[in-house]
């Protein structure tokens, strides 16, 4: 728990040495949520961007998941590669067990620029990460790491129009076998500030029941680096969740 506030510390007191007005460079805030695609571009170089959310999913009718902080930090190291630190404050309630309370696991990680946007060419990018062991609360602890490797890809369409999918392979610690995850979104800009999206992802093995979901959300940028954003889906197959909904921003700034 000291290694969460000491984070938590670090993350505000960066915010409380900023200002909007410092930031008059021609830079892009394109963030990896609200969707579950992650984009395939990748957070400028010197710049830090932190994306949060609320979420609420109802499983079924006796389970219900919360987030209340699914916090992501992301940081241009390098101008084609960026850092990634994320965890999530979560609550399971369930009417068949005891809740569970607390943070997840520590997620630590890199998305890499693969190749630019071209012709038919899209934006690909590839992101690494690691669920450290041994972080978070008791409730959601893992015993060992569980890892993750995925490939996005980004268009730019005509009309205000773009398209963005992805493939990943999971590796979690508590089975031995690997898990695939896909996505597929399909956005629209209706103006420079408003943005709208609809999307199917899900994830699929040999050795367990897919899940297949559909959602769709806005997001509305309020300023050059604050977007805010809300979100809402519902399961496509037998096993997938009923339904969820989530609200949160996403803000870039560059560190003094």
């Amino acid at each position: 728990m000291v290694m969460y506030r000491a984070f938590l510390l670090l993350m505000f007191s960066a915010f409380s040495i900023i200002s909007f007005s410092q930031d008059i460079e021609p830079v892009v805030l394109i963030g990896d949520r609200p969707d579950q695609t992650e984009s395939a571009y990748l957070v400028p170089k010197g710049y830090l961007q932190f994306e949060d959310g609320f979420m609420h999913e109802t499983v079924n009718d006796r389970i219900t998941n919360i987030s209340y902080s699914s916090m992501l930090l992301r940081y241009g190291l390098f101008n084609h590669f960026e850092l990634r630190l994320g965890t999530d404050y979560n609550q399971v309630k369930s009417s068949v067990s005891d809740d569970s309370k607390g943070f997840s696991p520590l997620s630590v990680g890199g998305k890499l620029h693969v190749t630019e946007e071209k012709d038919w060419m899209p934006q690909i990018a590839f992101i690494g990460q690691i669920d450290i062991a041994s972080t978070g609360a008791v409730d959601f602890r893992q015993k060992y790491h569980s890892t993750k490797m995925l490939l996005t890809f980004g268009h730019s369409l005509q009309n205000n129009l773009s398209i963005g999918y992805s493939i990943a392979v999971e590796f979690p610690e508590n089975v031995n076998y690997t898990i695939g995850t896909y996505t597929f979104v399909a956005g629209y800009s209706i103006s420079d500030e408003i943005g709208t999206f609809i999307e199917v992802y899900g994830d699929f093995s040999k050795y367990m029941n897919a899940q297949n979901k559909f959602n769709g959300g806005v997001t509305y940028l309020i300023h050059p680096k604050l977007q805010l954003d809300f979100a809402g889906g519902f399961g496509l197959s037998q096993y997938a969740p009923n339904n969820y909904f989530s609200f949160g921003l996403i803000y870039l700034f560059k560190p003094v």
